[in-house]
C-alpha cells in the first residue's frame, strides 16, 4: 500500500495518511505526477487504504481482509479507474461512471474514482465531471491524475486539492542533473554538450521575454546555430516546458524543481507575466512538441512559436 512509496515521496504518503486517519480526506484530489512513473500506483494504494477497514498502509498488515484482496483482484466494485478510449476520456465514460455511482455502496463505506490522463478529458467529458465535482455526494472521492494540470479546466482544478508529487532527483543539486532526468537525453550526449543546449534554451528565453517578436530577427544566432536538428528541438522544447514550469512556480510561491540556480531570472520572467499568461505559454510549448514530430520546417516553426507566444501581461 502507501508504505511502498514512502523513500519515494515521503511528503505525499504522508498528507494521504493523515488525511484517512484525522478524518479529513477530500472529495477530490489532482495528482500533478510531475513525471513521476508511478503516481497510477500512489492513486490505487491511496484508494485501498480508504476502502481497507483496518486503514492499514502496509501489505504485510492487512493480509485477511476481503476489500484488499478483491482489489488485488480487479474485482472491487466500489473503486473505478477512468483511461482514454482511444485518444479521449469521453462524456459517455463518465455518464456511465456516475450513473453506478448513483447507486448505493455494498463493499465499502467510500466510493473511489480515478482519472488517469485527466488532461485527455474532452470538453464534454471536461464538463460532466465538473458537474459531479460541483455536488460532490458523500463518501465519493475523486482522484484525477496528470502531468500537465494546465490543460485542464481551471474550475476543474480549483475544485480539487492539488497534490504534487516529487520527482526522484529531489537529492541532486546540479541543475544539469535535474534537467537531464526530466526529460529524454540519448545516452550518447555528454555532459558538455547538454551544458550547451541548456545554456541555449535559458538564453533563448530570456531574450523573448525581453525583446518578444523582435527575436524573430536574431534566431539563427539565439536558436539554430546550436539548436540544428529535429531530435535537439525536442529535447530542447522538453528543456524550455521545465523553464516556464519553474516560472510558474516562483509565481505560485512553490519549490522551484530544475532551474534554480537562475532563480532570478525566472523571478524576472515571472514578474512579467500573469499566471493566466505562464499557463498560455505552458501549453503553447506543449502544442509545438506535438509539431516538431510531424518534421515541420524547423525554421518556420520556430517562428510561428515566437508569434503564438505572444501574450497580453
Amino acid at each position: 500500500m502507501l508504505d511502498e512509496f514512502v523513500l519515494d515521496q515521503k511528503i505525499v504518503t504522508t498528507i494521504l495518511k493523515n488525511a484517512v486517519e484525522k478524518d479529513r480526506y477530500s472529495h477530490a484530489y489532482l495528482f500533478e505526477t510531475n513525471g513521476y512513473k508511478n503516481a497510477n500506483a500512489v492513486a490505487l494504494a491511496f484508494a485501498k487504504y480508504l476502502s481497507c477497514p483496518n486503514h492499514f498502509s502496509n501489505n504485510k498488515n492487512c493480509v485477511n481482509c476481503t476489500q484488499c484482496k478483491l482489489i488485488d483482484q480487479n474485482a472491487f466494485s466500489e473503486i473505478k479507474i477512468i483511461e482514454p478510449d482511444g485518444l479521449w476520456i469521453k462524456k459517455e465514460q463518465l455518464d456511465s461512471l456516475q450513473a453506478e455511482f448513483m447507486q448505493t455502496a455494498v463493499q465499502s463505506k467510500y466510493r473511489i474514482y480515478i482519472i488517469h490522463n485527466a488532461e485527455k478529458m474532452n470538453a464534454s467529458a471536461s464538463n460532466s465531471i465538473l458537474k459531479f465535482l460541483e455536488e460532490p455526494a458523500p463518501n465519493i472521492i475523486a482522484i484525477l491524475i496528470t502531468d500537465n494540470m494546465y490543460q485542464l479546466l481551471d474550475t476543474i482544478v480549483s475544485r480539487c486539492q492539488i497534490i504534487s508529487f516529487a520527482k526522484n532527483d529531489e537529492t541532486k543539486n546540479n541543475m544539469i542533473e535535474k534537467i537531464a532526468d526530466s526529460i529524454y537525453v540519448p545516452s550518447t550526449l555528454d555532459k558538455s554538450t547538454l551544458d550547451k543546449y541548456i545554456a541555449t534554451v535559458i538564453h533563448f528565453v530570456e531574450y523573448y521575454e525581453s525583446k518578444k517578436e523582435n527575436t524573430l530577427l536574431n534566431t539563427q544566432n539565439l536558436w539554430h546555430n546550436v539548436i540544428d536538428d529535429r531530435d535537439k528541438t525536442l529535447m530542447a522544447f522538453e528543456m524550455m516546458l521545465l523553464l516556464y514550469k519553474d516560472v510558474l512556480n516562483v509565481k505560485m510561491n512553490r519549490k522551484v524543481e530544475c532551474y534554480d540556480q537562475i532563480l532570478s531570472s525566472l523571478k524576472s520572467i515571472s514578474e512579467k507575466n500573469s499566471i493566466k499568461n505562464l499557463i498560455e505559454k505552458i501549453n503553447k510549448i506543449h502544442s509545438t512538441k506535438e509539431k516538431i514530430k510531424l518534421n515541420m520546417n524547423q525554421n518556420l516553426l520556430i517562428d510561428e512559436f515566437i508569434l503564438e507566444m505572444r501574450c497580453d501581461a
